[in-house]
C-alpha cells in the first residue's frame, strides 16, 4: 500500500511540473517552488545492542523518493514542507533482516543568508517533523529496540543553484532530535531537482529567493 501511494504520488508530482513548465501562471503574491528528489537516513540507536556488526560498513540509508515545496514569507525567510520516504536496513552499526518503511513530515523555516538575487544562495533551518515507521518494533538477536514513531526538532541548512528562473537544485542537510521515547535521533540529507512557479507580470521569482 505504501509503495503504490508514492507512486501516485510521484506522477501526481511529475504531471503538475509539465503542466507548470507549459505556461501555468501563479498570482505574483504566491512565491512557490516546489521539487522532488532522492535522500539519505542515518540512525544512532540510543538504546545499545552488543553485535559483531561494526566492521566499517555505512550506516546510511539511500531512498526516495521526497517532495519539497517552499513558500517565500519575508525578508529572506521562508517555509519548507518536507515529505520524505525511506526503507531502513541499517540502523546505526545494525544490520536489519526486513526492510522497514520511514516516512517523514517536516516544517522548517528558512533563513537564506546570501543576497537572495543570486543564482547560488546559502540557508539556515529549524523546524519541526514526524517519523513514522511500519512496523514499529525491530529485533536485533532477539532483543527488541526502540524503532517506533515520533515528533522530532530540526536544525540544520542547505544551497540552492539555480540553471535558470524556473529550475534549479536544492540541498538539505538536517539534525533530528527526537522528542519520542519510542524514536532515535538521526540525521538527513536531501537532493531534489526544483522548480519555480511562474509570475505574472514583471515579478521575477530569482528575485525572492
Amino acid at each position: 500500500m505504501i509503495n503504490s501511494l508514492r507512486k501516485y504520488v510521484f506522477l501526481f508530482i511529475v504531471l503538475n511540473l509539465f503542466i507548470i513548465q507549459q505556461g501555468y501562471a501563479q498570482d505574483k503574491n504566491n512565491l512557490w517552488v516546489i521539487g522532488i528528489g532522492v535522500n539519505a537516513i542515518d540512525f544512532y540507536p540510543s538504546q545499545k545492542v552488543v553485535t559483531d556488526n561494526d566492521d566499517g560498513k555505512s550506516n546510511i540509508n539511500f531512498g526516495g523518493p521526497q517532495i519539497l515545496a517552499t513558500r517565500y514569507l519575508v525578508n529572506n525567510l521562508s517555509v519548507d514542507g518536507l515529505l520524505t520516504f525511506n526503507q531502513i536496513t541499517k540502523y546505526g552499526v545494525y544490520e536489519l533482516i526486513e526492510k522497514y518503511t520511514y516516512v517523514g513530515m517536516d516544517i522548517n523555516f528558512r533563513y537564506s543568508f546570501i543576497d537572495t538575487t543570486k543564482d547560488f544562495t546559502l540557508f539556515a533551518l529549524a523546524g519541526v517533523g514526524y517519523t513514522s515507521f511500519n512496523p514499529e518494533t525491530i529485533w536485533i538477536g532477539g532483543t527488541p529496540i526502540k524503532f517506533g514513531s515520533g515528533g522530532t526538532l530540526n536544525i540544520g541548512g542547505g544551497a540552492n543553484y539555480w540553471f535558470s528562473d524556473t529550475l534549479g537544485l536544492n540541498f538539505e542537510a538536517l539534525y533530528k532530535s527526537s522528542v519520542s521515547e519510542k524514536l532515535s535521533s538521526h540525521f538527513y540529507a536531501g537532493l531534489s531537482l526544483v522548480f519555480r512557479l511562474k509570475s505574472k507580470g514583471n515579478a521575477r521569482w530569482r528575485d525572492c529567493f
